[in-house]
């Protein structure tokens, strides 16, 4: 999966669609208008998306809801400017999606995948988004339909991610064979993407499969180096405190802060090594560099 196609998951495929506007544009069949109040809905969402939907204390961030509130104004001036138009749709199950809105999400992709304008490829991303977001919504046979009919298109454009998020649904539906046998198939192509390497371990683990979810991660890490956060933490769950914390130290000095993250946020999972001096430098901020 080259790195367009992965942003494209990521955003709902906002970045995809808005490289091909760029052509629109230059043909005439879009106005200069129309372009600008998109890149903009585009760049409030993706704001939207990378900062949380609330704070510590529960509470949504009105900031964040006002970004999304924002973006949809813009792209309901674009729906009246120039209608049926398969980025505006996707755009707005975007924001949906943001909002928690799942089943309203996958009704719009699914929308936009029957707009005219709508390419091959485009549509492809439209229908994996679709998918994913009946499964957050709680329809799982309808996604696990859409994942199977779509395989071999989806297989085509994103490798292994499809197994990865089909195995997630069978594991939710009960069907924990049926998923492991998924993940098998990712982990015997030792030229699967790291990060669907990573993806697999976690998966591994919420089946209850340690040794295979070991082998995933360290496979991972070399590439995608917080895969060793995940691996210290099998490692004490597993009772090896010393592996666990020298993994976490080697994690810890390539990204700090995520590092920090993770344990702030997942400290229940820690409690077995939360009083070891090594454990508590890790979860310290490092002071600030002095000012000259």
């Amino acid at each position: 999966m080259n790195e367009l196609q992965k942003r494209a998951l990521l955003y709902g495929g906002a970045s995809m669609v808005l490289g091909a506007l760029g052509i629109a544009v230059a043909t005439g069949r879009a106005d200069a208008d129309v372009m600008t109040l998109l890149s903009s809905a585009d760049v409030q969402l993706r704001l939207a998306h990378a900062i949380p939907a609330h704070d510590g204390a529960g509470r949504e961030l009105d900031a964040r809801s006002a970004m999304i509130t924002q973006a949809e104004a813009y792209l309901a001036t674009v729906e009246r400017v120039q209608p049926g138009m398969a980025v505006t749709a996707e755009f707005q199950g975007f924001a949906l999606m943001l909002r928690g809105r799942f089943q309203d999400a996958a009704r719009n992709y699914r929308r936009a995948r029957g707009c005219q304008d709508c390419t091959a490829e485009q549509g492809d991303i439209l229908a994996f988004n679709e998918a994913r977001m009946l499964a957050k919504a709680g329809s799982r046979e309808q996604a696990l339909t859409l994942f199977e009919q779509q395989a071999a298109a989806f297989d085509a454009r994103f490798g292994h991610q499809r197994a990865l998020e089909q195995a997630g649904v069978l594991r939710e539906m009960g069907r924990r064979i049926d998923a492991e046998r998924l993940l098998d198939g990712v982990a015997r192509d030792h030229s699967a993407a790291p990060m669907a390497s990573l993806q697999a371990g976690e998966e591994y683990v919420r089946l209850g499969h340690p040794s295979k979810a070991e082998a995933m991660f360290t496979r991972a890490s070399g590439a995608v180096p917080i895969a060793d956060y995940c691996l210290a933490l099998l490692k004490l769950q597993q009772g090896d405190t010393d592996s666990c914390l020298q993994l976490l130290e080697r994690v810890a000095r390539v990204q700090p802060a995520e590092v920090r993250r993770r344990l702030r946020e997942e400290s229940d999972a820690w409690q077995a090594v939360a009083r070891e001096a090594r454990f508590q430098e890790l979860c310290s901020t490092p002071p600030a560099a002095a000012s000259r």
